[in-house]
């Protein structure tokens, strides 16, 4: 085939993986992707070492593209972006790591722009809460509670003993502003407050005086994820309020780590895509492999995140299954977060961040 047909043409590759009575192949949009280059953002540390291990090498090996990695936390990243777009220079072609509480603000922003999904076969084999217009999902993220094991620290029930002055121990959570919306949720629905209640508006002082009953036993603050399980892992502190995949992350270094699901909230974590970019064709057939879900088990045991394909827990090992988010069992622990709630979010996010930030510098 020459080079001019084999850009037209599609590459049929077969996933080596059985379904039922059937094998499944699918379909690689085959324009010729070398020496091609995607600038993605991703927040560091093991995330972004499990992006690579998973999936951009192997995807470099295969097509010759290239997806450079550029690193910075959550608050920096918005900021970067928001300003590229402002600007009309964009030089980030994705954003890797986009938790479904900021989908709203990138939008309304024009951020990020609409996905073609008939670009990227595979994505209708997600769950249907997964699929967005403007993301490929990567993993079903969690925001939860985690305890130190040792037979000496009160175990966590649940989310609400996080917040309970009367369950002593060291404790950990972010300093972000880009953190407080799941600070806050976590903390009023730990004290009562229905979701419903939640997506009208986020009480920002009731949820202050939540944190403020343990504030005194709140010892160290975590500014990005690799903190976060450093913690654990040297066991500075008894609890953390902090993402699953840090937690299982910790626990594989130090096995006295556990996780509590009950009382948690999920909502799934996208690849956006940068409004501007002029790599969606190198994006679309990175996001076509991302979605293989034996390739996502690989990645869940590389960084711990539970990706969003349930299929992809067939492919788990059997210590690792009880972990993660998208079993049945943790299911029936967790708070799923509505859309409309993202919206009040999205509309809070810089008021909350601000007030938060105020408030754990004072």
């Amino acid at each position: 085939m020459t080079p001019a047909r084999k850009t037209l043409a599609h590459r049929i590759r077969c996933l080596g993986m059985s379904y039922g009575f059937f094998t499944l192949c699918s379909a690689v949009h085959a324009a010729d992707l070398s020496g091609k280059e995607a600038v993605i953002w991703s927040p560091g540390g093991k995330y972004t070492a499990a992006l690579e291990e998973a999936y951009i090498k192997p995807f470099e090996k295969e097509t010759g593209a290239k997806i450079r990695l550029v690193e910075a936390n959550i608050d920096e990243a918005l900021a970067a972006a928001a300003a590229q777009a402002q600007a009309g220079n964009v030089q980030w072609d994705g954003l890797s790591s986009v938790d479904a509480p900021y989908m709203p603000r990138l939008i309304n922003e024009r951020v990020i722009q609409k996905i073609d999904a008939s670009a990227i076969p595979g994505l209708e084999r997600l769950p249907k809460a997964a699929v967005n217009d403007y993301g490929v999902a990567l993993l079903n993220s969690v925001v939860t509670v985690s305890y130190r094991d040792d037979g000496k620290v009160v175990p966590l029930n649940s989310v609400k003993d996080f917040f309970d002055p009367n369950v002593k121990g060291a404790r950990a959570m972010s300093s972000n502003a880009g953190e407080a919306q799941n600070i806050c949720a976590l903390a009023l629905l730990s004290d009562g407050v229905s979701v419903k209640d939640l997506s009208k508006g986020i009480a920002i002082d009731r949820c202050l005086q939540i944190v403020d009953r343990i504030k005194d036993q709140v010892t160290a603050y975590w500014s990005n994820g690799s903190q976060m399980a450093q913690l654990m892992i040297d066991n500075n502190v008894d609890y953390c309020l902090c993402w699953d995949g840090r937690v299982i992350q910790a626990a594989q270094a130090n096995p006295e780590w556990k996780l509590q699901y009950k009382g948690g909230i999920q909502f799934f974590t996208y690849l956006a895509y940068t409004n501007g970019t002029k790599n969606s064709d190198v994006l679309n057939a990175f996001s076509e492999y991302m979605l293989d879900p034996k390739r996502q088990a690989v990645f869940t045991q590389r960084v711990g995140y539970s990706a969003p394909n349930p299929e992809s827990v067939t492919y788990l090992p059997d210590d690792l299954k009880p972990f993660v988010s998208v079993t049945p069992e943790a299911q029936a622990l967790l708070t799923t977060l509505p859309d409309v709630l993202f919206e009040t979010m999205a509309a809070q996010q810089v008021e909350l961040g601000k007030a938060w930030q105020a408030y754990v510098s004072n």
